[in-house]
């Protein structure tokens, strides 16, 4: 059964990204159709400004603060957790000189979960990620993404998801705006700061050879193999 997980990855800026982190989660909300986002505690969490603050200042290691500090987010109480939940987790606060980044994940589960991709766009549009992507979790594992990441790290994309949006500095990495736009894949188009590439008009299904052969098109493209 396919297993979807949602990524965005910042470059660190030293701060909590609080502005973001409230819209981002209310969007979230609204994506997945709860009333409430639960804390790890099982408690509603109060989107404001201020209490987003103040579960990201207790969560920060006092020992090493230059790792930021990581919370999770539940559309179900975790008390009462069931095939519908969704779990976010967001890191944030990593220092700049740091080799790690701040990532806003949405783990989905299966693919009847996944909410229409403009949610994810938006999504974009809020957290400015310098790369968010969908990814299925049979497919990460196909194409051997971990030890794609231990080599490459953030300097450019290991693979090209269904779904993937790439900042401009990420875009130069492939060859630059007017090369990656000309990628073969179902849609790719300017979008935020970078560009956006969606491999399949519907979500990709590692089990479905046509989806993996674009998917390979366009990795042969960007000679990501």
């Amino acid at each position: 059964m396919n297993s979807y997980i949602y990524r965005q990855s910042c470059w660190p800026r030293g701060d909590f990204r609080i502005k973001e982190i409230v819209q981002f989660l209310k969007l979230v909300e609204e994506a997945f159709g709860c009333e409430f986002l639960y804390d790890d505690r099982g408690r509603p969490v109060d989107l404001t400004e201020s209490e987003i603050r103040k579960i990201f200042e207790r969560a920060v290691d006092k020992v090493f603060p230059s790792l930021g500090a990581t919370e999770d987010f539940f559309t179900i109480s975790p008390f009462k957790r069931d095939d519908d939940t969704v779990r976010v987790e967001i890191h944030t606060g990593t220092y700049p000189d740091k080799p790690f980044v701040d990532e806003f994940d949405i783990d989905i589960g299966e693919a009847r979960k996944v909410p229409d991709l403009s949610y994810f766009e938006r999504s974009i549009e809020i957290v400015r990620p310098f790369e968010a992507f969908l990814a299925e979790d049979e497919n990460e594992d196909q194409l051997d993404t971990y030890d794609r990441f231990q080599e490459i790290g953030f300097d450019r994309p290991t693979i090209i998801r269904g779904f993937h949006y790439l900042d401009a500095s990420m875009v130069e990495t492939l060859g630059g705006f007017d090369y990656v736009l000309e990628a073969p894949a179902w849609s790719v188009e300017r979008f935020c700061d970078g560009v956006l590439i969606q491999l399949m008009a519907v979500l990709f299904d590692s089990y479905n050879s046509a989806h993996l052969r674009v998917q390979e098109n366009v990795m042969d493209f960007f000679a990501l193999w």
